[in-house]
């Protein structure tokens, strides 16, 4: 009888511990440690666990020389078990691609690993206005950001995960967001959860004094400041935006230059209703002033170049056309791109999946750099190049190598650098006049399809304009740049 009660007791304080925090959650806004009480904190705390066993114990998930056609279609799968007893099935999206991403931008694996899997420090949650209906949560330290998202999406973005490398190559100083890893988790009798790993454009947080989520559109655009005194955290939207400026400077050219070769990239990938984050604060007086220490600091981590003898990608001869995959990829067809079989050596934990790799993105007419394409499997009758991140290891994969526009002896043209900041997030930071912005674009996974069109129909009704969020691509980015580069200078 009393194991019945103390059963049902420890029922009931489970039930209330979750009711407190939703209520807890309904009233504030803002950064919430991830508790015993949170609903989440079993799943959040497997995948601490997943992703250090994926870094530490499968050293096919590490960055390679070279990414063959297998390293974007990888998928490694485990089970992991928690201290509560329960079981998870966890698995890693073409990690050898995104350890690549992360090398690219200068986040060591020990401190991504320790970032995103501490031993006794929690996930935080952050609980902001936002409407997407998504889960964000932080690195303890801020540093990095898990966010959920559809399956669908999931799936368009390693369709064009290919293209979004080949734009870092082109414009290593690029405003987009970086994604540094892509899994899923999963129990038994419940759905599936993907999670993409992000840098956190904001960070470091401590000195932020506002945020913005721009999308060029003034149609329920309003946020209504957050109250002095309190501590929540508000991001406020384009109406809120109208009277601002972006008081760039000698970065301004810089800027909107980048600006147009980032929502040229989205225009070819077809996608809209992306977003502008941008943070700013005060510069400090110190911060205004150049040492010739910092600046030496500056410039390698900006220019740093060894010159290379050796082209950085190799040019063989053009190579076949798509497949296709599914996150899950349980039933899809495993062929190379002329539909013979794929040879697969499977293993426990790794499994080789087929996603869509499009050869076209880059134009000759823009920039010299040649397309990279992927080195396919031993057995195919199909030549494929190969995607060297560094050739001889004097030259970096997606790192910044020169000045704007900069030609060196490779045959490489690298668009659009800048003098970044000495800081971990120095892609995402720019010193303005008087002000240090924080900006980077967002949530590029929306194409324009049936359920846009549709929505599209009722909000033209609902505004009596067009001066909402979905638009076509086309219509879309010309306003996004629009109303941005109106208010630079």
């Amino acid at each position: 009888m009393s194991r019945v009660e103390d059963s049902t007791g420890t029922e009931l304080l489970h039930v209330r511990s979750r009711w407190d925090y939703v209520r807890k959650k309904l009233k504030r806004r803002g950064v919430v440690e991830v508790n015993k009480a949170h609903p989440h904190h079993d799943m959040l705390c497997a995948i601490q666990g997943s992703i250090r066993k994926l870094l530490t114990e499968h050293p096919e998930a590490k960055a390679k020389d070279e990414l063959l056609s297998e390293d974007f279609n990888q998928k490694i799968k485990f089970s992991v078990t928690t201290d509560t007893g329960k079981t998870y099935h966890f698995a890693s999206y073409a990690s050898p691609v995104f350890a690549c991403v992360r090398s690219a931008v200068s986040i060591k694996e020990d401190d991504f690993l320790e970032s995103l899997s501490p031993k006794d420090l929690p996930y935080l949650e952050f609980i902001s206005n936002s409407r997407s209906g998504q889960d964000f949560y932080f690195s303890n330290n801020q540093r990095f950001i898990l966010k959920t998202d559809e399956q669908k999406c999931v799936h368009y973005f390693l369709t064009i995960l290919r293209d979004y490398l080949d734009h870092f190559h082109n414009y290593p100083h690029s405003l987009l967001v970086k994604f540094l890893g892509l899994y899923s988790i999963k129990k038994p009798r419940s759905r599936k959860k993907y999670f993409l790993v992000m840098q956190s454009i904001f960070y470091p947080t401590v000195r932020l004094e506002e945020r913005f989520d721009i999308k060029g559109c003034l149609a329920n655009r309003y946020q209504n400041p957050h109250p002095s005194g309190k501590k929540t955290i508000l991001v406020l939207k384009d109406q809120n935006f109208m009277g601002e400026a972006l008081s760039l400077g000698n970065q301004r050219d810089w800027f909107l230059t980048q600006l147009r070769a980032d929502v040229d990239f989205l225009l070819t990938i077809n996608v809209q209703d992306y977003s502008l984050l941008l943070g700013r604060h005060p510069l400090h007086v110190s911060e205004k002033k150049e040492s010739v220490g910092n600046l030496v600091l500056r410039m390698k981590k900006s220019f740093g170049h060894e010159k290379s003898t050796q082209p950085l990608i190799e040019d063989n001869e053009e190579t076949g056309a798509t497949q296709n995959q599914q996150p899950d990829g349980d039933t899809a067809p495993h062929v190379h791109a002329d539909g013979t079989p794929l040879h697969q050596n499977q293993t426990e934990t790794v499994e080789m999946q087929s996603i869509t790799v499009n050869q076209d993105t880059a134009s000759p007419t823009e920039s010299p750099l040649k397309q990279p394409s992927i080195k396919s499997p031993k057995k195919s009758p199909v030549k494929n190049n190969a995607v060297s991140p560094a050739q001889k290891r004097n030259v970096s994969f997606l790192r910044s190598l020169s000045d704007k526009d900069y030609l060196d002896s490779t045959g490489l043209l690298f668009h659009n650098r800048r003098l970044l900041v000495n800081s971990e997030n120095s892609l995402h930071i720019v010193d303005g006049t008087d002000l240090r912005y924080y900006i980077g674009v967002i949530d590029f996974f929306t194409q324009f399809g049936c359920r846009q069109r549709i929505a599209k129909f009722f909000k033209d009704i609902k505004t009596c304009c067009g001066n909402h969020s979905t638009e076509p691509p086309q219509v879309y980015a010309e306003r996004f740049y629009q109303f941005i580069s109106e208010r630079v200078v």
